[in-house]
Formats: structure tokens, sequence, C-alpha cells
């Protein structure tokens, strides 16, 4: 194959993977001139100069990590890790604020579950009336000693539940006073 037919051909499956990728059939694409039908015309866009790129009338309201304060903050930085399955969107804002104050304090957090399902509950050996089918518990590691994060959490108001498992995960919830 020479040079150009493999171009051509990278180029038509680079079209094609990007096609799948939007959800759209090659076939919906337009063609452009010499592209076998298959790759879109490009589109540009012209980028402020970086004087201007913190300006929000040019580059809109979006939040950077500059602006981004605690939780979020920390979650854009890498210093929380949020598992696929540990939705945090329904976990109480003072839990967040627990679980980022951790973070600053003693390092990198893994928050490993948040909400669970009935099921999802079962199997993870949770109590019939878990905190988690409700999204008011995290489980989560932390790098640093135990016995200095849990001390610092017995001095949280905020923590109800308060329990770290043999393989190392914290439990918190925002529930009664308690540790089992």
């Amino acid at each position: 194959m020479s040079t150009d037919a493999r171009v051509r051909h990278v180029s038509r499956a680079a079209g094609m993977m990007g096609a799948f990728l939007l959800g759209l059939s090659p076939a919906a694409l337009k063609a452009g001139e010499g592209d076998g039908g298959i790759i879109p015309p490009a589109q540009y866009a012209s980028l402020p100069s970086d004087d201007r790129l913190d300006h929000p009338d040019i580059t809109g309201s979006l939040p950077s990590t500059r602006t981004l304060s605690g939780f979020a903050s920390l979650v854009s930085q890498g210093t929380i890790i949020l598992r696929a399955s540990a939705p945090t969107n329904c976990i109480p804002g003072n839990l967040r604020n627990v679980v980022a104050s951790i973070a600053e304090r003693f390092g990198p957090v893994s928050v490993e579950s948040t909400h669970r399902n009935s099921w999802r509950n079962r199997r993870a050996g949770g109590a019939r009336h878990s905190l988690h089918l409700s999204c008011r518990a995290v489980d989560f590691r932390v790098h640093a000693r135990a016995r200095g994060v849990m001390a610092y959490l017995r001095g949280h108001p905020q923590v109800g539940g308060l329990k770290i498992y043999r393989n190392g995960i914290i439990h918190i919830d925002n529930g009664e006073r308690r540790s089992w």
C-alpha cells in the first residue's frame, strides 16, 4: 500500500471513529473534497490571547481550578479521587466539607463508596438501614496514619457514625453519634 493510500485509509478510519463517538453514522456526515465522503470539514475557533484567558466576558462563566473551592477544587486537583461507582453530587455539604478538610490536612483521599442501592448495600455487607442508602455516608481511604485521621474525625460535630475497617477504609456519616 502506498503512503498516500495509507494516509487516506487512516483518515477514513479516524473519521469513522469520530462519527461513532458522536453517535452519528458515517453516512450522516457531510463530505469534504477528497475525503471519500466520510470526514467532516474542520471547524476552527479563535482562542483569546493569554492575557485575556481569565476574563469572564471572553471565556464565559465556566469555573476554573482557581475559582473552585473546597471539595470541588480538591477533586479537580486530584487530591480527592472519586470512584466511578461513588457519586458525590448527593452527599450532604457537611460531609463533603469533612472529606475536603481531611484531604487538606492529611493528603490524598480516595472516595470508595457513597450512595448504594439496596442490592449493592447487601452485597457490601452494609446494615439494613445503612445511611449509604440515602447517600448520607462516605467510605474513603487516606494514606496517612489512621489513628491521626480517626482522632481528627472524632472532633468533628458533623460526623455521626465513625468506623475504620480492617482493610483501611474509613466510614463517616451524618447520622447519630456512634461507632461500632
